[in-house]
Order: structure tokens, then sequence, then C-alpha cells
């Protein structure tokens, strides 16, 4: 019985030992766990942070390219309200001359001469406060051109400073303690050192980049500033031809100078037959934003169609002597892109790190905005459609970025 005891008692003994053992393995792989499970929910916070901070900056990416295509249309509706008024004015000129020339042939009839007596003084009172008007709004108008230039200009300089001090207010919102970095050009160039490059400024001081612009004004002209012909009578022997249109020069110092012409005359058959010549020059008018022009060209078709009249018309030309200056807008660049539209933004803390790419990008919806040509439309700083999107980490990034680390 002894001996038994005894046995029992180092049986117990062992089993005290391997309990302690197990116990001791339960614990390592319950602290690894909780370990696994405290790195895994850092790695998701800092992933969310590196998310959020990365989407931001390519938000306010988007909302650059925005303003700047916002602005560059604000520049062509300015630049076109000028040619309606300008256009406005010399049509209100030439039928303020078309009555005074109206009353001259019927001042010897009675009744008839008054009444064509009082239309012309009704028209002229009429143009002349029009034209005092007109001469204010181009003027304005022309000064928010400028100040939507400058205002442009101080944009795409800011927006620089501005990127990395949004990243770092979207990380100072989480915690303190996180540290951040940004990278473009596949992980290589720090952020924002390549966007800058993205957008660059052209100015109508030079011809070749005040003639892409002026191309895009022309096509936004109305109706009425490209041309303004119709005939006012037409019967079988004669017809009454009205014709005029708007058009664009560019003066010396770069500035846009728009000028209108509005003639209408009295055409006719020879003999009752054949086609229909100018024989009677009845009214015309022409105004200038800023120099009368000597030569003739094309206002919608008037001097090839009322040559004596549209003659007449650039002869008397008025000016508002509105002495325009060159302004600047912003396009797209021409440089290489190499990723400057993306940022990828990595976020740490304790030697944990996580890593976002977000990028922004002009997309035209097919079904919402669809294009009348039904053709595709590239990126372009005309039309506000930039938007932003987190995107995966290229293998080229991974590769830029392990190379930017190991130095």
């Amino acid at each position: 019985m002894v001996a038994l005891g005894s046995f029992n008692s180092r049986v117990k003994g062992q089993t005290l030992i391997l309990m302690v053992g197990v116990l001791l393995l339960v614990s390592l792989l319950l602290f690894a766990v909780t370990d696994m499970g405290k790195h895994a929910r850092r790695q998701w916070y800092l992933q969310s942070v590196a998310d959020n901070a990365s989407y931001s900056a390519a938000v306010a990416m988007s909302r650059q390219m925005n303003f700047l295509a916002l602005t560059n249309r604000a520049l062509i509706g300015n630049q076109v309200a000028i040619a309606q008024w300008v256009g406005l004015a010399s049509y209100l000129a030439m039928l303020d001359r078309t009555a005074d020339n109206l009353e001259a042939v019927t001042s010897f009839i009675p009744y008839l001469g008054q009444i064509t007596r009082a239309l012309s003084t009704v028209l002229d009172r009429i143009e002349g406060g029009f034209e005092q008007v007109v001469r204010t709004l181009i003027r304005f108008q022309s000064a928010v051109i400028q100040g939507i230039s400058t205002a442009q200009r101080l944009l795409d300089a800011s927006f620089v400073i501005e990127l990395p001090l949004l990243i770092q207010d979207i990380v100072s919102k989480h915690s303190e303690e996180l540290s951040w970095d940004a990278y473009q050009g596949g992980g290589i160039a720090p952020f924002p050192s390549l966007w800058w490059r993205k957008t660059e400024v052209r100015n109508t001081d030079d011809e070749s980049e005040s003639k892409e612009l002026e191309e895009l004004t022309l096509k936004s002209l109305d109706p009425f500033s490209k041309s303004r012909g119709y005939n006012w009578i037409n019967v079988f022997t004669h017809k009454i031809v009205k014709r005029g249109g708007t058009e664009l020069s560019r003066n010396k110092n770069g500035g846009w100078d728009w000028h209108a012409l509005d003639s209408v005359s009295l055409h006719g058959r020879r003999w009752l037959i054949g086609s229909f010549r100018e024989q009677l020059p009845l009214g015309w008018g022409a105004k200038a934003q800023n120099k009368r022009r000597y030569k003739r060209s094309g206002y919608g078709g008037a001097f090839r169609s009322n040559s004596m009249s549209s003659g007449m018309g650039l002869a008397q030309m008025g000016t508002f002597n509105d002495n325009t200056d060159s302004f600047s807008f912003m396009r797209l660049s021409n440089f290489l892109n190499m990723s400057m539209d993306t940022v990828i933004v990595k976020i740490e803390l304790d030697s944990q790190a996580a890593f976002a790419k977000a990028k922004t990008s002009f997309s035209r919806p097919s079904q919402v905005f669809p294009r009348g040509d039904e053709r595709a439309e590239t990126d372009n700083l005309f039309n506000a459609l930039w938007e932003a999107d987190l995107v995966l980490i290229a293998d080229e990034d991974k590769i830029g970025i392990l190379g930017r680390d190991a130095f």
C-alpha cells in the first residue's frame, strides 16, 4: 500500500507539470491571436485613413480641374456676350439709318411723312440710349474677363501649396500620432511635384494660342451673332434683303475686338427675269468694340449680297473705344502624363503602414450628357466633368514605393 501511494503522488506531479506547459502554450497562442487582432484592427484603421486622405486629395484635384473648366467657359461666355451687345448695337444703328432714309423719301407725302418722322425720332433716341448702355456693359464684361484670368492663375499657383495641407488636415483629424507621405509618378516623385505640370497658362498675346480659343468662341456664338440674314419682303420682281453678322479680330497687343455690320437693300430682277441684283441701299449700321474696320469681311454675307449698303455701313462704322487687353486661360499641358493625375498616400504608425491610391479623370457619360456629333470626348478644360475615384495600386507603383523606401 505504501508503494502504491508513492506511485500515485509521482503521477500527479507529472500531470501538473504537463498542464502547466499546456496552459503556457495556450496563453502564448491567446496572446498571439490577440496581437494579430490588434495588428489587423490597426491595419484596417490605417487603411481607412489612407483611403480618406488619398480620395480627398483626388476630390480637390477634380474640383480644381472643374473650376478651371467653368472659368474657361465663363471667359468664352463673356466674349460671346460682348459679341451680342456689339451685334445688337449694329442692328439698331441699321434700323435707325433705315428709318432716317425712309423719312427722307416720304417727307413730301402727307400723313405718311409724319409717321416716318416720328418713327425715325423714336428709333434715334432708342439707339442713342442703347449705345451708352452697351458701352458700359462692354467695359464691365472686359473687366470680368481680366478678373477671371487673374483668378485662374492665382488658383493654379496656390493649389500646389494647398494639397499637402489638405492631406495633413485629413490625417490629423484622425490622430496626431499618425505620420504620412504622398507620392506621384509611380510612387517615385513626391506629391504634388508633378501636378503643376498638368495644366499650363496660355495667353491671347500669342497668335497660335489665341487662335485656339477663338475657334471655340466662334463655335459658341448664337445664331443672331453668327449671321443675321433673311428677307424682309420677297415678291416676284423685287425683294428687300437683310444681311449682317458679327466677327472677331485680334489686335496687335493680343486683345480681342468684336465688330459687327448690318445692311438692308432693295433687290430686283432685270427685265422681270433672271437673278436678283442689288438696286438700292435702304439702310446700314456698323459698330466695333475698339477699332474701326476698313477692309471688307464676311459679316454673314453682307458684302456678297448688299455690296452698296454694306460699303456705306463700313465707311460709317462707329466704335465703343474699349481698349481691350490680352487675357490668359488654362489648358491641359502637352507634357508627358507620368501619372501626374494620381496620388498615393502612405499612412504610418509604429512601423506599420498602409497605402492608398486615388486619381482624377475626365469622363463624359453619354447617357446623361450626349454629344450632338456622337463623338467621344477626350480630356479637356472646357467641360466640368472631372471626378475622383479610388484605384488599385499598380505593380509599377509598388516597385517605385519599395525602391523609394529602400533608400
